[in-house]
C-alpha cells in the first residue's frame, strides 16, 4: 500500500535527522542499510512542498526513527514541534 505525504522543508530535515543515526547504527552492527539508505536518498532528492508516495515499509521506518528522535529530544527538554508535525503526517 502506498501513501502520499506532502513534505515541507522542515519535514524533510527532521526525517533525515532521524534516519541518519539509524543508518549508522545498522551499518556499525553489520546489518543491511540498503532500505534506510535508499529512503534517505529518496527524501533528500525530493523538492519541498510536493506530495510523494511512500510504501508501508518506508512509512514504518520513518515513524519509528522520528519517534525515537522525538523521545530523545523530550528527555533532554528540547523542542519537539517538527517531530510532532512529521509524526502526524505519518499516521
Amino acid at each position: 500500500m502506498m501513501k502520499k505525504i506532502k513534505l515541507t522543508k522542515a519535514n524533510k530535515s527532521i526525517t533525515l535527522k532521524a534516519l541518519a543515526p539509524y543508518y549508522y547504527r545498522e551499518r556499525a552492527l553489520g546489518h543491511s542499510t540498503q532500505e534506510s539508505g535508499r529512503l534517505i536518498l529518496k527524501i533528500n532528492s525530493l523538492p519541498a512542498d510536493k506530495k510523494v508516495s511512500f510504501s508501508a515499509e518506508e512509512i514504518h521506518l520513518m515513524r519509528t526513527t522520528v519517534n525515537q528522535l522525538r523521545n530523545e529530544r523530550l528527555s533532554k527538554g528540547q523542542y519537539t514541534d517538527a517531530a510532532d508535525d512529521m509524526l502526524l503526517k505519518l499516521f
